[in-house]
């Protein structure tokens, strides 16, 4: 197998979207695969946050695929979820990702209450060779100097999980964006330099981005890359907006909300962190905004890295009001993994001043 970095992030991003989708596929089995947070991991926005073993499944597959390539980087793979997951029995099992399907199913069968047939299912998905084939610009190789000692991974293995639970649709009043369902549902995977802090590749992967037949869906994927002087992308050239959008969360400040208006802005509610930056990459919108401490960085890093690739960014809400300029948000794993001071998301940069020095008026 290519040791290709950026390839085998790519591949892991479909082999995550196979699985979410295997698991999404079947009504009884989503309904199987569902344990809710407890108090201490779930994030205090939503009244009911889930984790489910696609979660975790996605998380380990990407650590264990990664790590057998990679073994340098091993340490560094960040995730959002724990690897243990309670059955309905009341039993703790840390998924562990075998040599083998057999190995793997034996594991997930404790998870699943000895339902052999959907352990075997989801372990071959996991254990399947992948190989995304994408149109448009292929990914670049990754420089032979990189040093993966020095390179460390952010995974959110499904973002929007409560949607990608959930399923139902909802659009808003502006083309492109859903305010609910599997459209914001995202696997996002971030790459950032340990040394300085800086996001340098991103992939998004949209498992439900394309519907191809009753309850098919095939994946749209976005990456970036920003290494030194080095930028590349898949980002198609954006359509002109005939009117400023921002696209924010539902639970936002009405005061921020309201500032954002003056400035001539219309207001898009709409679910997942991943998808709301992914809206600004495209050019659907020209603004994502958080003002609170509600994201983290396995919710960032990756679209953050695609932006800067298009000479953009998300940065750092408080601390760019405070300082006056735009300041990005850096990544260190043995930091705080919240977002504390929120994040403003654009593709114009004159665009995120003139938001800040709204926000920032007394």
């Amino acid at each position: 197998m290519s040791r290709d970095f950026l390839k085998t992030l790519m591949n892991c991003s479909e082999k995550a979207a196979n699985i979410a989708r295997k698991c999404r596929a079947d009504e009884h089995l989503l309904a199987l695969l569902v344990e809710e947070k407890s108090a201490d991991e779930a994030n205090p926005r939503f009244i009911k946050d889930f984790k489910t073993l696609a979660d975790v499944l996605i998380q380990e597959t990407i650590r264990y695929e990664v790590g057998k390539l990679f073994p340098e980087m091993v340490g560094n793979i960040n995730g959002e979820e724990s690897a243990t997951f309670t059955n309905t029995l009341g039993e703790s099992v840390t998924i562990a990702i075998g040599e083998n399907a057999q190995e793997t199913a034996a594991c997930l069968e404790k998870v699943l209450n000895q339902n052999k047939l959907a352990a075997e299912l989801l372990a071959e998905e996991v254990h399947r060779e992948v190989e995304y084939i994408g149109s448009g610009p292929t990914m670049p190789m990754a420089p032979s100097d990189l040093n993966y000692n020095k390179i460390g991974i952010w995974i959110d293995p499904i973002d929007a999980t409560a949607e990608y639970i959930a399923g139902e649709t909802v659009f808003t009043n502006f083309p492109g964006i859903t305010s609910t369902g599997l459209d914001c549902v995202t696997i996002l995977l971030g790459v950032f330099s340990i040394q300085n802090g800086y996001p340098l590749a991103g992939i998004i992967n949209q498992p439900f981005g394309e519907k191809i037949g009753e309850n098919k869906y095939a994946s749209k994927v976005y990456w970036g890359v920003s290494l030194g002087s080095f930028s590349a992308n898949n980002i198609p050239p954006p359509a002109p907006l005939p009117k400023k959008i921002a696209v924010l969360s539902g639970s936002e400040n009405p005061e921020v909300v309201e500032r954002i208006k003056s400035l001539g802005y219309e207001i898009a509610v709409t679910a997942g962190a991943g998808h709301k930056a992914l809206k600004v990459i495209l050019g659907e919108a020209n603004l994502y905004l958080l003002s609170k401490s509600s994201t983290f960085k396995w919710d960032t890093c990756a679209p953050q890295a695609i932006l800067q690739s298009l000479g953009a960014g998300i940065f750092d809400f408080k601390k760019s009001i405070k300082t006056e300029r735009l300041q990005p948000i850096m990544y260190d794993q043995k930091a705080i993994r919240c977002n504390l001071g929120g994040l403003v998301a654009v593709r114009d940069l004159k665009l995120g001043m003139e938001v800040l020095k709204v926000l920032a008026a007394d």
